[in-house]
């Protein structure tokens, strides 16, 4: 591939930089540390990478600080500007993440999955496997590849090369709006719920790991697995959740504590009561707290 043709640095209007869809999202986190160093310092330290296109200049590297800019009031941020190809548009975004970005699991799975899919498309062969087990491993092995973000992958997240390869199967496989609810997650999702998801061989248990983890109706990968495996199972929504914890916590509890638990809530309780009748729920499904540690006497 011809290297990509870089001019020197200058600057541009952040509002006149075109921001397509990322491989990556920008972290709130990230960038309000960034805001905070343009204001100790008055600007962007680092130029962001931008390629020309026919209507103006397109990001490639340099989310968070373009979002950080915009957010300080920067009107002008210093850019290389590249002319390029879309595939070398890609590979720069990856490269720059992957080489020295902190990123989660799931933006490493992502990030190694689009870079392998970039090699292949630029050596055929290496997909095809028309050269045997050597072409195979020539994925892994360039070094230019996906091999040198994969060992950074294993001494980031102190796994093996096994798991890494679990990795990049789950980037390969998850759907953007997959990707999009694991995202969303309340729960980080763990380098263990995306080795689950890679072990599936249905695709509607990776929509349903993805799913409840996005909702938040489960903690983890492993927890969706096995109540799918109990025939009648259900996934807990969150009030269950909150409901089940108090309703244990109310038995555990001494009559005593009860007692007192009961008298310090009263107000609240015969309010939630009231509310419950004034809207006439069905008697079925009003939770009633019972004991079943009764004390004697």
């Amino acid at each position: 591939m011809t290297p990509p043709n870089w001019q020197k640095i200058q600057t541009l209007p952040a509002a006149d930089i075109q921001v397509e869809e990322r491989l990556r999202t920008a972290s709130p986190t990230a960038v309000a540390s960034i805001v905070s160093s343009i204001h100790e310092v008055g600007s962007i330290l680092q130029p962001l990478l931008v390629r020309r296109v026919k209507d103006g200049y397109r990001l490639m590297d340099g989310l968070h600080r373009l979002t950080a800019a915009k957010e300080a009031g920067l009107e002008e941020v210093p850019v290389k500007v590249s002319e390029c190809t879309n595939d070398q548009a890609i590979r720069i975004e990856v490269d720059a993440n992957v080489a020295g970005a902190p990123l989660t699991p799931l933006d490493m799975a992502v990030f190694l999955a689009a870079h392998k899919e970039l090699y292949e498309r630029e050596n055929p062969e290496a997909k095809r496997g028309s050269a045997g087990g050597r072409a195979k491993n020539r994925v892994l092995t360039d070094i230019m590849s996906v091999s040198s973000f994969a060992a950074n992958a294993a001494e980031v997240f102190g796994k093996g090369d096994r798991h890494i390869r679990r990795l990049i199967k789950v980037g390969e496989e998850l759907s953007k709006e997959e990707i999009a609810l694991l995202r969303q997650s309340p729960n980080k999702v763990q380098f263990t719920d995306l080795e689950h998801i890679a072990k599936c061989g249905e695709q509607t248990d990776r929509s349903a790991i993805c799913a409840a983890l996005g909702s938040g109706e489960a903690k983890s990968a492993k927890e969706v697995l096995a109540r799918k495996k109990t025939p009648g199972a259900a996934v807990l929504s969150t009030t269950d959740q909150q409901l089940s914890k108090m309703a244990d916590a109310w038995r555990r509890g001494s009559k005593a504590a009860r007692t007192q638990f009961a008298e310090k809530f009263r107000d609240e309780l015969l309010e939630l009561l009231q509310d419950a009748e004034d809207s006439e729920t069905p008697a079925s499904e009003v939770v009633k707290f019972q004991s079943h540690n009764r004390e004697a006497g």
